[in-house]
């Protein structure tokens, strides 16, 4: 008969976690928030999970290019709001000079392009190729974002190059809310328009609108979301770096907590924590084989930390 020693049958007797906990320098985990409101929603939940999990999590406030920068310099370590295809020319230089690593899509079956409302579409404009012969009655304007927005570049090189017979038209810049304020106004006296949308956002509960089809060879395909972290993250910080990549949210999770933050003005903080304790299933994916910042079971951590019972 073989005898065991006494520590393999500690090892082999006494549970144990898969991975062990980040270093002391791992303890401050940086998120970069850009200011979006979907941007906003999400990384203040990661934010509030690492809390959970024992992490002191912070979220400066800067500018796209700012963020990739950031991490670039070892000043951020992560950021949830990649947007792909459109934020696809403002992370490439950072992708090639190998600073930046994306890890994972949080966000599939995002969606980008031009909308009309559902009455709109009922008249017949439902695709791109449609907007050029409702020209008069739209006065031949489309309403984007603000001056100098990615996705207005899109709107100008249809119309700079004549796709879809758009070179009468013109884009209307303004602010998020301007544009939706228009779109408001539009609805609420049965006016045509069309308009830059983007899923998810509120914008698709508080209106009844249709994604025209036919814009692939402008806004892309589809639109999803990836994470990215800075190079050498893994490395230093593996647990901090697991639960980044097992991030994932839904289109209709984000929309509610994007209402939530907008339009009845919950600080994101404060809905991400609602949203996680009214979703806590979410919990038992982010968390496989992911620790406190001390080396507990993170899900047991985080349940408790959220009042989830």
């Amino acid at each position: 008969m073989h005898r065991l020693s006494p520590f393999l049958f500690l090892a082999l007797g006494a549970p144990a976690l898969a991975h062990a906990a980040d270093p002391a320098s791992c303890h401050a985990v940086r998120l970069a928030d850009v200011g979006w409101t979907d941007a906003s929603a999400v990384t203040a939940v990661g934010a509030e999970v690492f809390d959970a999990l024992g992490y002191t999590a912070s979220t400066p406030m800067v500018t796209l290019s700012l963020a990739y920068l950031s991490m670039q310099d070892g000043h951020i370590d992560g950021f949830l709001s990649n947007w792909d295809p459109t934020g696809v020319s403002v992370i490439a230089p950072y992708l090639k000079n190998g600073s930046v690593q994306q890890i994972a899509v949080n966000l599939p079956n995002g969606h980008l392009g031009l909308a009309v409302p559902d009455y709109v579409a009922a008249a017949g404009l439902r695709d791109f190729k449609d907007i050029a012969a409702w020209g008069a009655r739209l006065h031949h304007v489309i309403y984007g974002l603000e001056s100098g927005n990615d996705t207005n570049d899109h709107v100008l090189r249809m119309i700079n190059e004549n796709m879809f017979g758009l070179q009468h038209f013109r884009l209307v810049e303004s602010s998020e809310q301007g544009m939706l304020s228009q779109v408001a106004r539009s609805v609420e006296s049965h006016r045509p328009i069309v308009f830059l949308a983007w899923e998810p956002h509120p914008m698709n509960m508080d209106f009844r609108i249709t994604y025209l089809t036919g814009g692939e060879k402008v806004f892309g395909a589809g639109a999803h979301v990836n994470t990215v972290v800075r190079t050498g993250y893994e490395a230093a910080c593996p647990n901090a770096y697991r639960l980044l990549k097992q991030i994932r949210f839904s289109v209709p999770g984000e929309n509610i907590m994007m209402k939530a933050i907008q339009d009845d003005h919950v600080p994101p903080r404060e809905e991400a924590r609602q949203w996680l304790r009214a979703n806590p299933d979410v919990l038992a994916t982010w968390l496989t084989d992911v620790t406190t910042f001390d080396g507990q079971p993170g899900l047991a951590a985080a349940r408790t930390y959220l009042g989830i019972h």
